[in-house]
């Protein structure tokens, strides 16, 4: 059987091709996995620590922590959070220590403030083929951010209280008051 050479020559030409699309849907389907992992890690741990942080509960175990539920209010406002920003942060490092294909974890950033909670999660994707790098970016960064609100109903009401005791006691606050309700429609 002969086969003519010009069959040779268009494969020469369309072997590379194919390739490189295979080896690129590969590698966009590592950084697609990788991207959901990391988005439903970041989403599913800012939502455990927002639901355990309204009830004082340890973030790994969700155990209720009793003594520091009525710890107080003002105690709540100035407090530094730090240890469970760290908490948040070493738990979500955890989490992604195993399972991403082609990302290393960089930086595991998580703040939180008295009504709101943000995590930020930031890794380098790893490609070996130096060509390949124009398809994720040009520095092969991977971040993703997720903030939640921290509403908690009964110190909200306590803060509210607070500030309105505040200004009920503070002098001429009457007649700021009254200003303020002739400038509001009836």
């Amino acid at each position: 059987m002969k086969i003519k050479a010009s069959f040779t020559i268009e494969a020469v030409f369309i072997m590379p091709i194919v390739l490189f699309t295979m080896v690129f849907i590969l590698y966009l389907s590592f950084y697609l996995h990788d991207y959901c992992r990391i988005r439903g890690i970041t989403d599913g741990a800012l939502h455990k620590a927002s639901m355990n942080l309204k009830h004082e509960a340890d973030i790994i175990t969700g155990r209720v922590n009793y003594e520091e539920i009525n710890n107080g209010l003002i105690s709540k406002i100035f407090e530094k959070p730090a240890s469970k920003e760290k908490d948040i942060e070493n738990y979500i490092n955890k989490l992604l220590s195993k399972g991403l294909i082609a990302t290393e974890i960089t930086d595991v950033n998580a703040s939180m403030g008295i009504l709101n909670l943000s995590v930020r999660v930031e890794g380098s994707f790893k490609i070996p083929l130096k060509g390949l790098q124009w398809i994720i970016s040009s520095d092969n960064t991977l971040l993703v951010e997720a903030k939640s609100s921290n509403h908690n109903p009964g110190d909200s009401v306590r803060i509210s209280e607070v500030i309105l005791d505040t200004g009920s006691k503070i002098k001429g606050f009457d007649k700021i008051k009254e200003s303020i309700e002739k400038l509001l429609p009836d």
